[in-house]
């Protein structure tokens, strides 16, 4: 089975969207897909932030009208679609260890998709290494 693997570190809603449909292409593709989440995403990986309208500059002068347009193509719910992905594939989430620090975060403040928390050292080397595709967003 070919892999993906995949690194998330913008926060805004926009990436994190951008990302997940990526995954979700990618899982309909068959692929095996591991994703690291850090640095500005790993804030949002909590039940109280995963959902807030967090818009990138480029999208902060119409969150009406982008709300309005993920709401209709059913990606508002960004913690539903953390959910669908893992649920469709073979998926694995998980959380820099360093990022998570920064953040003063611990592993239960974060959402229960998350599989585990990671060293980005051990990402790059279990992952990263052995993937067929690498993305960044």
């Amino acid at each position: 089975m070919k892999s993906l693997a995949v690194i998330v570190s913008g926060g805004s809603t926009n990436n994190l969207i951008q990302a997940l449909t990526l995954l979700m292409a990618a899982v309909h593709g068959e692929l095996r897909v591991r994703v690291l989440f850090r640095d500005e995403a790993v804030a949002r990986l909590t039940p109280a932030k995963i959902n807030a309208i967090e818009l990138s500059p480029a999208y902060s002068g119409d969150v009406a009208g982008v709300t309005r347009r993920l709401k209709q193509h059913e990606l508002l719910d960004v913690h539903k679609l953390c959910r669908d992905i893992k649920a469709s594939g073979d998926v694995k989430y998980y959380v820099c260890s360093s990022s998570l620090a920064v953040w003063g975060l611990t592993r239960e403040d974060l959402l229960p998709e998350i599989d585990e928390i990671r060293g980005l050292p051990t990402f790059l080397t279990e992952d990263v290494a052995g993937a067929d595709h690498v993305l960044t967003f």
